[in-house]
């Protein structure tokens, strides 16, 4: 059974049913309603139409009435690159002064942009969030998450790709005091923040619809206890642990960001797959770290709602993507640091089916993203750097076709993109566009 529908005023007008205008799809659920892709591949591979170079990172292309929209670097600017979806060549590009700089390897872009009512939304690695006019290429407006919420650069950057509702564009600056801020489209004006949901996460607010109502669904990351010392003074050693903030799944009001529901039954260090909206007002959460997956269920009460977990459980876990609904099943790429699981096929009342850990010559797949559409998985090994068309069975494994596709250097982890049977696909250093029909 479908997820819930997500409701997003402004993309409508902007994308047909073929666009892909935002991270994860038109409803973030990273299922394409294209038709007629084909069944199987030349030895060869699919048709590559296209490649061009892109700065290193990980960001995600958007694709919206034949041309492609993706964030990109040079030096100190981060830019918004337009390409003609049949050629690959660059339409216009617009440059914003974004200095910053990751203290480790994976320093570079991050997020993808969100396109609609002619204008692109967008947040670099570094915090600028920006509003581009696509009549004019020309910046509209623009904040920083850092210095307008008193916040640092983290370790591994700023992961958000903005989500419209209305009137309103929504993000996470991800502080201990604010969690979601809401800004006016046009004007960029701030209409309100939240409270705080936890410590830095990479999850993306959305609007799901919950019990009848528009809910704003965010979470957070749990706080990580402090390294351990060898030696404890006397003092230290009588002094009361301090509680540590767990993780925060909320919903929120779209109208003012405050709280109508908040579950911190589940912890992550390090939250990046969003929720998955379900049937029933049901959640299913998981993520790396050794956190797991849980699934709860919302429910309203004479004082507003409540949130009931339905379970937990260890046997699945996605470190970087989040899992697609198929049916009463999910398809989960259960892989993180510590978890090398590959595809699971997953029921909704939490039963393992299969996985391709315990599938003789079956790929692992890494941490690398995959879409679903017309009943097949298309999957791109995060380390092998392969390309692969599965048969989107939930109650057998089974692959059509597969073929090299990115170089193999475990970086091949940004979300994927369909339009009229064309894929953008991505990995450190070059993206391309492959031919699927």
């Amino acid at each position: 059974m479908k997820g819930l529908t997500v409701l997003v005023a402004g993309l409508v007008s902007a994308a047909c049913a073929e666009d892909w205008p935002q991270y994860a799809g038109r409803n973030r659920d990273n299922i394409s309603k294209e038709i007629g892709l084909a069944d199987s591949w030349p030895t060869s591979g699919p048709k590559v139409l296209w490649e061009t170079a892109v700065h290193d990172g990980y960001s995600g292309p958007s694709i919206v009435d034949g041309k492609a929209y993706l964030q990109d670097r040079e030096n100190d600017t981060s830019l918004l690159r337009c390409l003609d979806m049949k050629s690959g060549k660059d339409l216009w590009t617009v440059r914003v002064e974004d200095p910053g700089k990751m203290s480790r390897k994976y320093d570079g872009t991050r997020g993808t942009p969100t396109i609609a009512d002619d204008a692109a939304y967008f947040v670099t690695g570094y915090g600028t969030f920006v509003c581009v006019d696509l009549k004019s290429q020309k910046v509209k407006w623009q904040h920083s998450l850092l210095a307008d919420y008193n916040n640092e650069l983290h370790t591994f950057g700023i992961a958000q790709s903005p989500f419209l509702y209305g009137n309103m564009v929504l993000v996470a600056p991800n502080t201990p005091v604010v969690g979601v801020a809401a800004y006016d489209a046009k004007s960029g004006e701030r209409i309100w923040t939240s409270k705080g949901l936890g410590f830095h996460a990479y999850a993306s607010p959305r609007v799901e619809k919950v019990c009848g109502e528009d809910m704003v669904i965010a979470l957070g990351s749990c706080e990580k206890p402090p390294r351990s010392r060898r030696r404890r003074n006397e003092d230290e050693e009588a002094a009361p642990k301090k509680e540590l903030e767990p993780s925060h799944v909320a919903g929120l009001s779209p109208l003012d960001g405050s709280i109508l529901w908040d579950y911190t039954g589940w912890s992550c260090e390090g939250a990046i797959p969003h929720p998955v909206a379900l049937s029933d007002n049901r959640f299913f959460i998981t993520g790396g770290y050794d956190a797991g997956s849980a699934m709860i269920q919302i429910m309203k009460t004479a004082d507003g709602f409540e949130v009931k977990e339905l379970y937990k459980t260890d046997e699945v876990g996605s470190q970087l993507h989040q899992p697609i609904a198929v049916g009463d099943h999910l398809f989960i790429g259960s892989n993180s640091n510590s978890r090398k699981d590959g595809l699971a096929s997953f029921s909704m009342d939490g039963k393992l089916v299969w996985r391709t850990k315990d599938i003789d010559d079956a790929p692992n797949f890494e941490r690398g993203s995959f879409i679903l559409a017309d009943g097949k998985l298309i999957y791109l090994d995060g380390k092998t750097g392969k390309l692969h068309l599965l048969k989107a069975d939930p109650m057998k494994y089974t692959e059509l076709a597969s073929a090299d596709m990115v170089e193999p250097n475990d970086m091949a982890w940004a979300p994927l993109a369909l339009s009229e049977g064309l894929l953008l696909v991505r990995d450190w250093n070059t993206m391309k566009c492959v031919e699927l029909k």
